[in-house]
Formats: C-alpha cells, structure tokens, sequence
C-alpha cells in the first residue's frame, strides 16, 4: 500500500506534570484544536499518552487503525550542542526510556531535544523550562502540520 494510501495517526508520548516531558501533550493539543488537521491524534494535554498507561493506548491504536501510518511524538535528552534540536527517525520513538522501557513505537518518529541527558534524567525533564519546551512543541506541530498539509490522508477532517 502507498504510504498516501494510509490513514495518519499522530501519537504524542508524555506527561503535562513534568515541564520537559509536556512537549508530546503540548504537541497533540496543537494538532487537535487545528480542525483542518487530517489525521487522528492522540496524547493531549487533558488526555496524556504516559508511561503508565502507554501499553494500553499503543494497543488500542494498533487495534482501532490497523495498516495506519502511525507517526510519534516525544521529548527526549541530548547533548546540551543539540538542545531545541528537532529530529526525525524513521523507525518511530522510544516512549518512557527515561523509566527504562526500551518498546518502540511509530513508523516514524519526531523527537525534539529539551535537556542535557548528562545529569539525572528525570531532574533534567523537571528542570527544564515549561516556556522553552512549549516554544518548541509549537515548532514540531507547525512543522508536521507543514508536511502533512502537502500529502493527503484518507482520514476523517475534525
């Protein structure tokens, strides 16, 4: 099946609680208010995709838009050269690696670097600048929404 064949769904990993963590929530809350936004999303800010209850909605997701291009979103640590930094991986994200889960998640993956994995990892998420990481998560959904707005999905319009 070509990949504009596919329906697009939008997981965004992550915790509002935690300052560096809210990049994924903050991310999909962006999408969702968007109703011109062609795609299913899910991990918003009054609906959080967390560490602990991730398994569940993974499963749901695989269950619910089965042969969908899933594409994921989360926060991650990195060198403190690459802070603000946007990435995209082609073999999706590693949600709740700061908790030691390894699982991945998505065909495709944006990761948006938002502290310097040196320290701790969960000081550094705590620690980390809420107007910073919100800066930044409106760049990632600005720049997804740019992506997708020249494909068409075959999915409901909000």
């Amino acid at each position: 099946m070509d990949i504009l064949e596919r329906q697009l769904v939008v997981v965004c990993f992550g915790t509002p609680s935690i300052s560096g963590d809210s990049l994924g929530p903050v991310v999909g809350s962006l999408l969702r208010e968007d109703k011109r936004f062609p795609a299913f999303v899910y991990g918003t800010l009054d609906r959080p995709v967390t560490g602990r209850n991730m398994q569940e909605w993974m499963n749901f997701v695989a269950a619910a838009h089965k042969g969908a291009l899933l594409l994921a979103v989360d926060a991650c640590l990195g060198n403190a050269s690459d802070l603000g930094g946007i990435l995209i991986r082609p073999d999706g994200v590693c949600p709740a690696a700061v908790g030691g889960k390894k699982k991945r998640f998505g065909d495709v993956g944006i990761i948006a670097v938002v502290g310097d994995k040196r320290g701790d990892a969960l000081t550094e998420l705590m620690q980390a600048n809420a107007l910073y990481v919100s800066e930044l998560a409106h760049k990632v959904a600005d720049l997804i929404k740019a992506a997708v707005r020249g494909m068409v999905f075959p999915a409901a319009v909000f």
